[in-house]
């Protein structure tokens, strides 16, 4: 029975990375579309006719701030769309810093962590599927925010969870939720990798001389 070629297994790898990355980053970037056409003025032309896709994905690509029209709730008191413009890192993390030092650090910061889990991925083994799988979630993450900073300097934000007027999650994206899953699937790794045998152990004991 042949067994595959190292060259064939690690391109089989790597087709996995850029298949989740690129899954998710379309995802991320048709949700936030989606988000601007159903939540915010972007594409609105008031009464001067509809705008063609390639206009609308102009607008997409360019326009900043484009101001909230509507919240839709999916479940009231519970869940709703709602457009909002993050220019901090997570749960607005230096979101009151200036965005001539926070937008370059940001930057820098993701450009540093995405490089990091290529790397990484690149030295995992062949029986650490789960791992590789939170990696490329953790890296489209990364990328579908880094794109939203560098192009606007800020991050599109649509799903706001809370409970009723009393506990509110911070408005997130599907980069976000990629993310998050990631890193509990790399905690979920760590916590069912097995633990290394102590020395000695497993050895049998040597009878002793009669």
């Amino acid at each position: 029975m042949k067994t595959a070629s190292p060259t064939a297994t690690a391109s089989r790898h790597w087709t996995l990375f850029i298949v989740i990355v690129a899954v998710l980053f379309v995802a991320d970037q048709v949700t936030k579309f989606m988000a601007l056409d159903a939540l915010t003025h972007a594409f609105d032309t008031y009464g001067e006719g509809a705008l063609s896709l390639g206009e609308q994905l102009g607008r997409f690509m360019t326009l900043k701030h484009p101001g909230t029209a509507r919240v839709i709730a999916v479940i009231p008191d519970f869940w709703h769309f709602r457009y909002a413009e993050n220019p901090g890192a997570a749960f607005s993390f230096l979101g009151t810093a200036g965005s001539s030092l926070r937008t370059p650090f940001l930057l820098l910061v993701a450009v540093v962590a995405m490089v990091f889990i290529v790397v990484y991925y690149r030295r995992t083994g062949d029986k650490q599927g789960l791992l590789r799988v939170a990696l490329a979630m953790v890296f489209a993450g990364a990328l579908g925010n880094f794109v939203d900073r560098a192009r606007f300097g800020y991050v599109i934000d649509f799903i706001d969870w809370h409970w009723l007027d009393k506990a509110t999650w911070p408005t997130f994206n599907v980069a976000d939720s990629a993310i998050s899953v990631g890193v509990a699937l790399l905690v979920l790794d760590m916590l069912s990798a097995p633990k290394p045998k102590e020395a000695g152990a497993g050895t049998p004991a040597k009878a002793k001389g009669g």
